[in-house]
């Protein structure tokens, strides 16, 4: 087995993955050390956005290596969603004073996709027979 497999069965992760979090996570380490954490947690989350953006725009392209960047573009920021949504509350932390809205608001933002995703698989589920949901 080679040792990208191995890494990737033991952390569920790629290499290439796992190099991404540790450069972030050394943009930030130096970024709290200078004192311009606030400049580099917004744009990583800009960052963030425009990948997002990206990847919405490059999956529905009609030419199939356009769509596999996309698909890469897709896998990068599902690995990355969690930390820049802390990185967000962090922010709006520094902004909102009212820890209700905060809380709110992180809930929000890190419960959120799970609940729409949940909402959606609900809604095709109500399209299909009750037939066709039994599988064996």
């Amino acid at each position: 087995m080679k040792w990208q497999q191995h890494v990737r069965d033991v952390t569920g992760l790629s290499c290439w993955q796992i190099m991404l979090h540790m450069l972030i996570v050394a943009l930030l380490v130096m970024g709290w050390m200078s004192g311009s954490l606030v400049r580099i947690g917004l744009s990583l989350c800009v960052l963030y956005g425009m990948s997002v953006l990206l990847m919405l725009f490059l999956q529905r392209h009609h030419d199939a290596r356009w769509r596999g960047i996309g698909d890469v573009l897709e896998e990068l920021t599902t690995t990355w969603y969690f930390g820049a949504s802390l990185i967000v509350i962090w922010l709006l932390s520094r902004v909102l004073t009212n820890h209700f809205i905060l809380a709110a608001a992180g809930l929000a933002i890190l419960a959120g996709p799970a609940i729409v995703s949940l909402l959606t698989k609900e809604r095709k589920l109500g399209n299909i027979s009750a037939k066709q949901r039994i599988r064996r």
